[in-house]
């Protein structure tokens, strides 16, 4: 079978101040300082299941994230080992549009290399630390389910509110997750979705909103709760 990873690294990083959180570096036990992205992105090609990958960028961004890339020489080392030529999509306005384009890419380069990916795993890039046995949950579940996420369980007591800010419901913590990437589905069912999605005139919030509205079931499993995703200047 074969599995893409769609690494998302389009956005801004408004909440960081505008530096590109994807290019700061973080400290590994066993490398050292190394870029977010390049994190992100060895935690799967180490696994040696991903025959596709594609990566957002910003646009007329490309060439510096392959800049930040090549600094980290496992990850050329790891991709040809794999036989994998990484790709790069100008993301669009939002999440949701990157993520299609970024499918919309894969899928036409499956046509030209006549290999259509079956599943695809979406990843934000600003995770660094996911794990191998993540990875590999989210993706067997995939293959079961059609579609998966990793979740934890909140720390806090979570309410919704009206626009006023009034609580209106309390919600029961025990049925409640909070969802992580990366997020697993069916390849031609979420592009299938995505394009729709993209006509409806609607904000998702990610790929498990979309694919649950038009495609079917997701399935959640157990995440981890190292598996932080950089948000704020406090978080690397």
């Amino acid at each position: 079978m074969i599995h893409a990873l769609l690494l998302t690294a389009a956005g801004s990083s408004v909440r960081m101040g505008g530096t590109k959180k994807e290019y700061l570096t973080v400290r590994q036990e066993s490398t050292g300082t190394v870029s977010v992205l390049s994190s992100s992105l060895y935690a799967f090609l180490a696994t040696g299941l991903f025959s596709r990958i594609l990566i957002t960028v910003p646009k007329n961004g490309e060439t510096e994230a392959r800049k930040i890339l090549a600094a980290d020489g496992r990850l050329d080392t790891l991709s040809r080992a794999h036989n994998i030529n990484l790709l790069f999509a100008e993301g669009g306005s939002s999440r949701q549009e990157s993520v299609r384009i970024g499918l919309e890419r894969l899928a036409l380069d499956s046509e030209r290399l006549n290999m259509q990916p079956d599943t695809v795993l979406i990843h934000d890039a600003a995770r660094p630390w996911v794990s191998d046995r993540l990875i590999r949950e989210v993706l067997e579940t995939t293959l079961l389910r059609g579609a998966a996420v990793p979740g934890v369980s909140p720390v806090d007591t979570e309410k919704e509110i009206d626009r006023s800010g009034k609580i209106i419901r309390h919600l029961e913590r025990s049925r409640i997750v909070c969802v992580q990437t990366p997020q697993g589905f069916r390849f031609s069912g979420l592009l299938s979705a995505h394009r729709m999605a993209a006509t409806d005139g609607k904000t998702y919030t990610d790929d498990a909103e979309i694919w649950g509205c038009y495609a079917g079931d997701v399935y959640t499993i157990d995440g981890d709760r190292e598996n932080k995703k950089i948000t704020y200047p406090g978080d690397v």
